[in-house]
């Protein structure tokens, strides 16, 4: 059984990452999609809708098509099956539902760090096993970084 505090957390952490090295390769820089967080997430993520916003000007036509399909909520899997997912956005905000209660914001910052806003700690600990640089913000990094 997972503890979940009553209040809600953020941490952020880099969205590119050092691959590990191969033998005899160089270690290459990784970045950190959608698509891979939404993996991360396992069970926990795929009983969630998502809605999507994406803030550039010129988007992608994956996230374009991302941000239409999502106005009403999009299942994991579905969401999944996009392209966008799997691409690198500039800034966006990704938000999980569990019926209408919204319970993760995933977002993406400056192509630079993603930034995570939960109140439950299975995903937040989940988060920093994977991405131990992930440290805490405070409500008003968060708000910068909107």
């Amino acid at each position: 059984m997972t503890n979940t505090p009553t209040t809600t957390q953020m941490i952020s952490f880099a969205a590119w990452r050092d691959s590990a090295p191969h033998v005899g390769h160089a270690t290459d820089r990784h970045y950190v999609t959608l698509a891979e967080l939404l993996v991360r997430l396992g069970s926990y993520g795929l009983g969630l809708t998502w809605r999507t916003q994406v803030f550039d000007d010129r988007p992608h036509p994956g996230f374009a098509e991302l941000a239409r399909a999502s106005a009403h909520g999009i299942p994991t899997l579905e969401l999944l099956a996009m392209d966008a997912p799997y691409l690198q956005a500039v800034d966006g905000d990704f938000e999980g539902y569990a019926g209408t209660d919204l319970v993760l914001t995933l977002r993406e910052f400056d192509s630079s760090s993603w930034d995570v806003r939960t109140a439950d700690e299975w995903v937040l600990s989940e988060i920093r096993r994977h991405y131990p640089d992930a440290r805490p913000m405070t409500a008003d990094e968060w708000d910068a970084t909107n």
